[in-house]
């Protein structure tokens, strides 16, 4: 193998790279290799024709220029103050710094050290402007830390704030949930909080959509009838087709709202009989989706598949 390399030092830059490319080399030497060529050689060798291993170097060699001239643009981070100053300019509505205070402490939060961050936590909180208490209660919902639970309860029983109800049923003891849960299904929804609920809790169906009640019954595993699941995927699809939804936005029933979810909730209740029945109406549907012809058009020649797939027609 070294008679190969004899003449290495001879060969023009160009020309010892293209011999190195035919050879079993290191493709991070032969790749400096190339990185080290003038520019007027690089713009030469790239003309030629070359081995696929040049290519897939200059591609790597052109990205990492790219990185790095994005590493030049990038403007040094900002020297920060104290959290505490900051956070007293936001306390103090005659500091004229409010405002800056504000984007500062929202962009900081989680970055901050753990008491600074508890502290900006509790002041976003406890203010009447309902902006900073929906920014930490969103924050809270990824971060979420039970010492934050009873603040959370008293902005909720000041205020009712959507996401302060969520965060509340997401992480407040059971009890506490079945306590309240006609007000927290007020301020939130009645369908998450009946799913936090125990599955021997009774169901208020009056409130709960059609394809809600489904999926419950599969996440809870409750009794529904095979004929009653069957209705539900009828009716969502009738309601749908109904609506005169724009089906070139669609591909297939599938696609339709809420579908997709009954289709889960049917393989949880194991009414296998029931998806493949979808299944061949879906198929059989499809090429209507592609069609030019208008939504009622659409939707009359799939109930009239439905009546043959043996769908309840209603």
């Amino acid at each position: 193998m070294e008679q190969n390399f004899e003449h290495l030092e001879s060969l023009q830059p160009i020309e010892r790279i293209m011999f190195l490319a035919n050879q079993d080399i290191e493709k991070k030497i032969l790749r400096a290799m190339v990185s080290a060529l003038s520019d007027t050689d690089k713009e030469t060798l790239r003309n030629q024709e070359t081995p696929y291993a040049i290519t897939r170097i200059f591609d790597s060699l052109d990205w990492e220029e790219q990185q790095i001239g994005h590493d030049y643009d990038i403007k040094p981070q900002p020297k920060y103050r104290p959290a505490d100053e900051v956070l007293k300019d936001f306390l103090n509505p005659k500091s004229g710094k409010k405002q800056a205070a504000r984007k500062e402490l929202q962009v900081r939060l989680p970055y901050l050290a753990e008491i600074e961050q508890k502290k900006t936590i509790y002041a976003f909180l406890d203010t009447e402007v309902k902006t900073d208490r929906v920014f930490v209660l969103k924050y809270l919902d990824e971060h979420f830390d039970p010492m934050y639970l009873k603040a959370v309860e008293t902005v909720w029983e000041l205020h009712h704030d959507f996401e302060a109800a969520k965060l509340l049923t997401h992480y407040a003891p059971i009890e506490f949930v079945i306590e309240n849960q006609d007000q927290l299904a007020n301020d939130y929804r009645y369908f998450p909080v009946r799913l936090c609920l125990p599955a021997e809790t009774p169901i208020d169906r009056s409130r709960l959509e059609m394809h809600e009640l489904i999926h419950l019954c599969a996440r809870q595993n409750l009794p529904l009838t095979e004929r009653e699941a069957f209705f539900i995927l009828s009716k969502t699809i009738a309601i749908e087709l109904g609506q005169q939804v724009r089906f070139h936005d669609y591909d297939s029933l599938f696609g339709l709202p809420h579908i997709s979810s009954i289709i889960w909730a049917l393989g949880r209740l194991g009414y296998q009989d029931i998806i493949t029945k979808f299944y061949v109406l879906n198929e059989k549907t499809k090429p209507l989706f592609n069609s030019h012809d208008d939504a009622r058009k659409i939707s009359t020649a799939i109930f009239e598949e439905m009546d043959k797939c043996g769908f309840i027609v209603l």
